[in-house]
């Protein structure tokens, strides 16, 4: 019963938000955002320890603001991502301004290499992979956990398969992901949080330990796959999704293979620290007390 509540719910938020335009979507999603900043202090507090304490990007009074603009960017990636349900490629498409240095990934796709493109929690994160699967017309592979919800675990299921994408169960993912890889089909990591010590590299970030998820290096090494590390962020109308240079992991350690994305994702921090998913807590390994 549960479920088909969920259902209701979503496709009717669904079927309202299709009526309204973008700019009065980012206006509903402002209020949300602020309203969130306001009465959702954990969270605020862990954004301000990330950007304050841990990274030192900024400090009050800009560090409040960044924190009040990644709550309304997120409140409206959110409600971006229910009214992009049923959408066509083409429509989805035209929301993509710039492909910034696609060269990258073309030159591989034309090569048939092997692809294990890495991003963050950064930006509308969740239509990277449709967009990059619609645009050079290839199949990728997502690793993450389904909902609980089976019913609406099925609706997202159907749409990220209608672009190209299928999602990969996070646990026992080693076989899929090597089998797709063989195939010829790209596998996608989002390998930005704090990673258990067992599973990552350890680097000195911004003068403090923190922990890198060793998950994309180790595959991308296992059959000789490139790593290439992928963002999303708004520009103006629209998003650029934006390729770093990849690199050919046999040609290196999982330590430099896990330290270059944890740097990519270090730069786009510094390049607009409000697009980013702040929430967690990203250097929890070993300053948990300090949260």
């Amino acid at each position: 019963m549960r479920d088909y509540l969920y259902i209701f719910i979503f496709y009717f938020f669904n079927f309202l938000l299709k009526l309204i335009p973008n700019k009065i979507l980012k206006f509903f999603a402002n209020l949300i955002g602020s309203l969130a900043f306001r009465i959702n202090k954990k969270h605020k507090n862990i954004i301000l320890k990330n950007l304050e304490h841990f990274c030192k990007l900024t400090q009050a009074p800009k560090s409040i603001e960044i924190t009040k603009q990644v709550y309304k960017k997120f409140a409206f990636y959110i409600l971006s991502m229910v009214k992009n349900q049923n959408i066509s490629q083409e429509k989805l498409l035209q929301q993509i301004k710039l492909f910034k240095n696609e060269e990258y990934l073309q030159d591989l796709l034309s090569a048939n290499a092997k692809i294990v493109f890495t991003t963050a929690h950064y930006g509308y994160w969740e239509i990277l992979p449709s967009a990059v699967a619609i645009k050079y017309n290839c199949k990728i592979n997502i690793i993450g956990r389904a909902l609980e919800s089976a019913k609406i675990n099925a609706i997202l299921t159907k749409y990220r398969e209608n672009f190209g994408v299928k999602l990969i169960e996070k646990t026992n993912a080693l076989r899929p992901m090597i089998k797709a890889l063989n195939n010829n089909e790209l596998v996608g990591i989002v390998s930005d949080q704090d990673a258990h010590i067992k599973e990552s590299s350890e680097f000195i970030l911004y003068g403090r330990k923190v922990t890198q998820s060793n998950a994309a290096s180790l595959i991308a090494k296992r059959c000789d796959a490139y790593l290439l590390p992928v963002y999303i962020y708004e520009i103006s109308d629209g998003y650029c999704i934006e390729f770093f240079k990849p690199l050919k992991a046999n040609e290196k350690t999982i330590e430099e293979l896990s330290f270059y994305q944890l740097e990519c994702t270090k730069k786009m921090w510094e390049k607009n620290p409000s697009e980013y998913f702040w929430f967690h807590k990203r250097f929890k390994t070993f300053y948990k007390d300090e949260y």
